[in-house]
């Protein structure tokens, strides 16, 4: 009787457990990152009598969670290359908008200015058409100036959206690190059995701040977590976490790098090691995209400005004078990295402009001389300077003060463009002062040096190859190409995470009609262990009730 009655019991406990369990997940439906719960049933041992083994009935092994490590790693990889191209697409699309306004552009002010300039040729001795072009080259520059400020402006943004993705990189390694030590702490407590709802919010953290940057997870044989970034830098070791840092770059102070920081020092980590996620889309598109824009449009001013000085100083204004320059512009900066060990100093001048490339250099100090890199498409060559510590390459000229001062691995980057449209300012302000007349003389109404300015418009200037109009379409183009492509890569990435979400949801979500049906057998269960144990009680008591 004892048998039955405990068969009974153990049934009604194990169908009160699978109840709580469905109930559990009926009611964690909404809740992000949450993982379907099974409760594991086994057979108790069995009791021999004389008439042999008989059954005990049932025990709760434990409550388990419906988790595919294998489809999960698949998702995160998705996750983060998805979460980095995303990124890279939104800020690269700003751009598209920018420059391919076709009513308030570089390309349309540019054609205004020659057109007025075309008018003016025609009648060169004209006050008022001479004022036009100088209002037109002034609206010129004001339009390169607030193009290249948007794109100044997207990089400081880009220097804040880094820094905050670090801090927000910081605090999920902190949970997680907690997250770690509560697991342990509570898994030996429960004799091995882990805590469900701990290890879904751990595993909700760490898909969020895959997100954001790139990990790799190793799961150590206590449960807890192991995650590095960056090939190699260990953000979470069990409770103890590591911190990254928002720091300026040491071989560029002026843009925010990332650093690692644990207690041997703070280390600055290469770009390329963050290739993936927000974070990785975000420095992969200031090195690749927006720096190529920016050394593209400030290519394009140069060669207009420097074209346009030299031609005006080729010929005489309306008081019979030599012309002047028409337009200011930066010079190239040089900026020396931090870590250098050296004292030389390195400057640079502009040589011949159009032979200057839209790209920066990284100058790095060898045994025999200088290793110059193209970070544009990462071409290096070889330059030793001369005997006055001049090395010409590119449309450049960049001396190298006490070069027996610099040692070797030192480095700096020149910036050739950077500034020429952000220093960039009209001269000439006096409608007089614009040489239209050739400089042999010919009179008010000679106008072949005005000519000569507007036959630039058609010569091969910006970087030997393009005239003005081209360079703007061809800047026009690459942009709208990436960002096509950029869109189309994001959007198929993103397919492939819904792909892989849905086979873990498969597994590993709550389906509301499925358990809705154990919600029905496990009451059946209940039921029938109820009913088991009223005949257990309805047969003790007839043989209580025996006289």
């Amino acid at each position: 009787m004892s048998s039955l009655i405990n068969s009974a019991m153990s049934g009604l406990g194990a169908a009160q457990a699978a109840l709580n369990t469905v109930s559990n997940n009926i009611s964690s439906y909404n809740v992000a990152g949450y993982t379907r719960q099974t409760t594991v049933l086994g057979a108790s041992n069995s009791t021999l009598t004389g008439g042999g083994w008989v059954g005990n009935g049932v025990y709760v092994s434990g409550v388990q969670r419906e988790y595919d490590a294998f489809i999960t790693n698949q998702l995160r990889a998705a996750q983060t290359d998805s979460s980095g191209l995303t990124t890279r697409y939104q800020q690269m699309s700003k751009i598209d908008d920018v420059l391919s306004d076709t009513t308030n552009s570089i390309s349309t002010t540019l054609q205004d200015f020659f057109k007025s300039l075309q008018t003016l040729v025609s009648n060169a001795e004209d006050p008022a058409a001479r004022q036009t072009v100088l209002g037109k080259a002034d609206g010129l520059v004001n339009q390169f100036k607030v193009t290249d400020q948007y794109l100044r402006d997207q990089e400081k943004q880009i220097n804040i959206a880094l820094t905050t993705s670090v801090d927000q990189i910081n605090g999920y390694a902190k949970q997680i690190a907690n997250l770690n030590d509560q697991i342990s702490r509570l898994t030996g407590v429960g004799a091995g059995a882990s805590p469900n709802n701990l290890l879904d919010q751990r595993d909700q953290l760490v898909s969020e701040l895959n997100q954001i940057v790139g990990v790799e997870v190793s799961v150590q044989d206590s449960g807890t977590y192991n995650i590095s970034i960056g090939n190699g830098y260990t953000l979470v070791q069990g409770s103890n976490s590591n911190q990254l840092a928002a720091v300026s770059s040491s071989a560029d102070p002026s843009r925010v790098a990332v650093a690692f920081v644990d207690a041997t020092g703070t280390s600055e980590i290469q770009e390329k090691q963050l290739n993936s996620g927000s974070l990785g889309g975000l420095l992969t598109f200031r090195s690749q995209d927006l720096d190529k824009v920016r050394n593209n449009l400030n290519q394009m001013a140069l060669a207009f400005a420097d074209a346009m000085n030299n031609q005006q100083k080729q010929g005489l204004d309306a008081n019979g004078d030599t012309g002047t320059e028409l337009f200011s512009f930066g010079k190239p900066a040089v900026t020396s990295n931090a870590k250098n060990t050296g004292t030389a100093i390195v400057t640079a001048t502009f040589d011949d402009t159009t032979k200057v490339q839209a790209t920066d250099y990284q100058l790095e100090k060898t045994a025999s001389g200088w290793t110059v890199t193209r970070l544009a498409d990462k071409t290096s060559f070889a330059v030793t300077p001369d005997a006055n510590g001049d090395m010409n390459f590119d449309g450049l000229t960049v001396n190298v003060s006490n070069n027996a001062d610099a040692n070797v691995k030192d480095s700096f980057i020149l910036k050739p463009v950077q500034d020429v449209i952000v220093n960039m300012n009209m001269l000439v302000k006096d409608e007089s002062k614009l040489a239209m007349a050739s400089a042999t003389g010919g009179g008010k109404s000679d106008n072949r040096n005005g000519q000569a300015m507007l036959d630039l418009q058609n010569s091969k200037l910006v970087g030997g190859n393009k005239s003005f109009n081209d360079a703007y379409a061809s800047l026009v183009s690459t942009v709208g190409s990436s960002t096509a492509s950029l869109k189309t890569s994001s959007q198929t990435k993103a397919n492939v995470v819904t792909q892989l979400s849905n086979q873990q949801q498969s597994i590993s979500g709550v389906n509301l009609d499925e358990e809705y049906g154990n919600l029905q057998r496990y009451q059946q269960y209940y039921l029938a262990n109820a009913q088991v144990l009223q005949t257990a009680s309805t047969l003790f008591d007839a043989l209580i009730n025996i006289r």
